[in-house]
């Protein structure tokens, strides 16, 4: 069975979305790829609509089991309204003057098998923006530009993670727009400098996953502001502040730790230092960039909408308070979200989300998870697999007082012994 009901990605969004709200963000893309049926996406999109807040909905693939009957329409045809990206922008994407907007995950190769044109060409001609996951991919970002039907504008294109972009192997702290000295460019982060592209850096969650080094220093060597992404709520927090910190941090430790001769035997130039105010920009204007929406959104600025989050810095924790961005990025966490306004609407007010059972959408969501770990521990769809492993490969199963991602992708470095 499908382990998903499109009712479980319905419930899965709104949460999702305002969860996020609680804790200050305005805007996000959800590149989910549960687009299983047509019926999954119309329910992700209902949760997104309903949620009230801002987001660009980037179309991305499901799991294809048209061979069993059931229908599955990613990712559409050039000119087609009837099915994929078509019907999708004929259905919710008839204004931009919208609060859910349209993005596709199509990539800079064939749409589909066979196609004539590219997904960023399909993804173009129905009005969406482009977001596409590389992750230790240089040469596909090189093979995009050498491909004229993907053109040489790419405003429109946010590339997400961006990591282990190196021409050559190295480490990514040296200064300047080649890194180490003497050593190779790297033609995939001039491209993007050089066309336009956004990059969104999810840094936690590629320290964690094994991604490789968020890429922070590559960025603004070549005079990108990344924006900041959560990228999966159900394996790390949403929590922008935690992101901007994370930001903050990563950077200044790399680059701080070329300043001491032990760890810098080379004598390499030390990169500048990022600040507070670079940091709440990447969560705020390169954010509003990256999702093709800083016309109306992403400073606060006469004539925009009114996308507000007001901070409560007069507490215990934050007070005296001499300096504000600093306070933002070294000090503050979701707790000093007071209220937040989309569009000019408040959505939460003193800490409570405005129109919304709480509790009652706690029960969804945790009925939901049930229902889909019932399914998983089910007799098997294929094989003769054990009760339990009904999956093809590594089935989540609970285990709510064990150590999470123990090992994680390393199965030969030994267990730490340690001492307190």
């Amino acid at each position: 069975r499908v382990p998903y009901d499109p009712e479980y990605c319905y419930i899965s969004e709104l949460v999702a979305c305002l969860s996020e709200i609680t804790e200050g963000v305005t805007c996000g893309t959800d590149t989910s790829q549960a687009n299983h049926t047509p019926e999954h996406t119309d329910a992700m999109i209902k949760g997104l609509m309903e949620s009230g807040r801002r987001t660009v909905f980037a179309y991305s693939g499901g799991t294809n089991r048209s061979a069993e009957g059931i229908p599955f329409e990613f990712p559409g045809a050039m000119n087609d309204t009837t099915k994929g990206i078509g019907r999708i922008a004929k259905t919710y994407s008839s204004s931009k003057d919208q609060l859910v907007t349209l993005g596709f995950a199509g990539g800079p190769v064939a749409a589909f098998d066979g196609a004539p044109y590219t997904g960023w060409q399909l993804g173009r001609s129905f009005g969406a923006s482009m977001h596409n996951h590389v992750v230790g991919n240089p040469m596909g970002i090189v093979n995009a530009a050498a491909d004229a039907r993907n053109g040489t504008d790419w405003s429109d294109i946010t590339f997400i993670h961006a990591t282990r972009w190196q021409d050559t192997p190295r480490a990514q702290v040296g200064y300047g727009e080649t890194g180490y000295p003497g050593t190779s460019r790297s033609k995939a982060w001039e491209l993007v400098r050089d066309r336009g592209a956004h990059v969104s850096i999810a840094n936690l969650i590629e320290m964690q996953m094994r991604h490789g080094m968020p890429p922070f220093q590559e960025a603004l060597n070549h005079g990108i502001l990344p924006s900041l992404s959560p990228d999966v709520d159900t394996n790390m927090t949403t929590d922008p502040f935690s992101l901007m910190r994370g930001a903050f941090c990563l950077q200044r430790a790399l680059a701080n730790d070329l300043a001491f001769p032990e760890s810098n035997p080379g004598g390499l130039p030390i990169p500048h230092l990022v600040t507070s105010r670079q940091v709440i920009e990447m969560a705020t204007i390169a954010g509003a960039a990256s999702n093709r929406i800083l016309d109306k959104v992403g400073t606060l600025t006469p004539g925009k909408e009114a996308d507000i989050v007001v901070l409560e810095a007069r507490g215990i924790s934050t007070w005296p308070m001499n300096n504000v961005p600093g306070t933002i990025v070294t000090m503050m966490n979701p707790s000093h979200v007071r209220d937040v306004l989309i569009a000019g609407k408040v959505v939460y007010w003193k800490r409570q989300l405005v129109g919304w059972d709480v509790e009652r959408l706690l029960r969804q969501i945790e009925q939901s998870r049930d229902r889909v770990l019932a399914r998983i521990n089910g007799p098997a769809k294929v094989g003769t697999l054990p009760k339990g492993l009904n999956s093809f490969s590594n089935p989540y199963r609970p285990n709510f007082l064990g150590d999470c991602c123990f090992k994680g992708q390393n199965t030969t470095a030994p267990e730490y012994v340690l001492r307190p």
